[in-house]
Order: structure tokens, then C-alpha cells, then sequence
């Protein structure tokens, strides 16, 4: 794609990190309602800047997580 000139350094991003959880860990986080789980939209990655992409995706999601979304980030700034 770069190659042909269909995307340039702007549009490449790298999500680096490690998680591990036990065997049934994640089932029971998610059970639990520890996770927000929700389908992947691609304009998530592509489009939005890394600064906006949380409360973005929360924002899209509706109903109480627009209200998490205008959160800050910080608890003093609450």
C-alpha cells in the first residue's frame, strides 16, 4: 500500500504492549462487566488521532458511555 502511494506515514500507527490474563480470567472480567466490549469500527484507528480515539469510541457507543467519554482524564480536573 505504501508503494502505491495508498497510504503514507500519517496513516501508519503502532499499538505496542503486552496483556495476560489466567485461564478464565477474561470470561469472568468480561462476566462481570469489567470490559466494555463492542463491535471494532476501523475509522477508530484510521481516522481519529490517538489523543481523541477513547472518548471518540465511547462517544459512538450512546447511552451512559457518551456521558464516560466527556470524563477527563485526570480526577482533580472533575
Amino acid at each position: 500500500m505504501i508503494s502505491t502511494q495508498l497510504i503514507g506515514p500519517a496513516d501508519i500507527r503502532f499499538f505496542v504492549g503486552y496483556s495476560g490474563w489466567s485461564e478464565g480470567q477474561l470470561v469472568d472480567e468480561t462476566s462481570y462487566g469489567s470490559w466494555i466490549v463492542s463491535k471494532m469500527d476501523a475509522n477508530y484507528l484510521f481516522k481519529v488521532g490517538h489523543q481523541q480515539l477513547w472518548s471518540y469510541a465511547l462517544s459512538h457507543k450512546g447511552d451512559v458511555y457518551s456521558v464516560i467519554a466527556q470524563m477527563p482524564d485526570h480526577i482533580s480536573q472533575n
